[in-house]
């Protein structure tokens, strides 16, 4: 594993500290969308669909988002939902990625209709299609809609400036969404929760 320079003949306790201090450092130098201090959390209604050959089954469940620390920087770790986990947030001058939000693939910054994320050898990145009014149990936002499609697959995130993820949707064109999550609450650190309006197991789905 290479070793950055200002790093060498330091303790691998204190080289952790300093690469974490140095990673608080790039996200205070870069405008963020959205906030991301360690205890930042966010609170969905998650709906998991099974495309059963003809049918669709579906299954609502509640799933949390939250910043985390970790010796290698932040983390978004992900509890309850479908497929629940921990990866990393990671900045660059002009990109941004979300962990289990974005992937791999990053977003572009700042997050400006008509801009897009650094392509891969996967294809190209996420793109912010549009600015849009997005209605979901924790009220109504205007959102920048950005998305990673290709011929198989799409992901779709709606993010508030200034609050995070909204709604995601990830699943195959032209069909129902295998995920999909609205947000229910969010806080962090520097606020109370911000609660949520309806009951996230009604039938009622809000903007669609």
């Amino acid at each position: 594993m290479p070793t950055w320079p200002w790093c060498r003949g330091v303790p691998a306790r204190r080289r952790s500290g300093r690469k974490l201090l140095l990673a608080h450092l790039v996200f205070a130098l870069v405008a963020l969308p959205l906030p991301l201090d360690p205890g930042t959390w966010w609170e969905f209604r998650e709906s998991y669909t099974e495309h059963l050959g003809g049918l669709d089954s579906t299954t609502d469940d509640t799933t949390r988002f939250e910043v985390r620390e970790s010796r290698s920087g932040l983390l978004l770790r992900q509890e309850g939902g479908a497929d629940p986990g921990s990866a990393p947030i990671e900045v660059g001058e002009d990109w941004l990625r979300l962990g289990a939000w974005t992937g791999e693939e990053a977003l572009p910054l700042p997050l400006e209709p008509g801009r897009s994320g650094p392509p891969s050898e996967a294809g190209p990145g996420w793109k912010v299609e549009a600015e849009e009014e997005v209605v979901v149990p924790a009220g109504t936002f205007k959102a920048l809609r950005c998305a990673l499609r290709t011929r198989q697959s799409e992901s779709v995130l709606w993010i508030a400036p200034g609050v995070g993820v909204v709604r995601q949707t990830e699943g195959v064109p032209g069909r129902v969404p295998e995920i999909e999550r609205r947000l229910l609450k969010w806080g962090g650190p520097k606020n109370g929760p911000h609660t949520s309006l309806v009951d996230p197991f009604s039938d009622r789905r809000p903007g669609l």
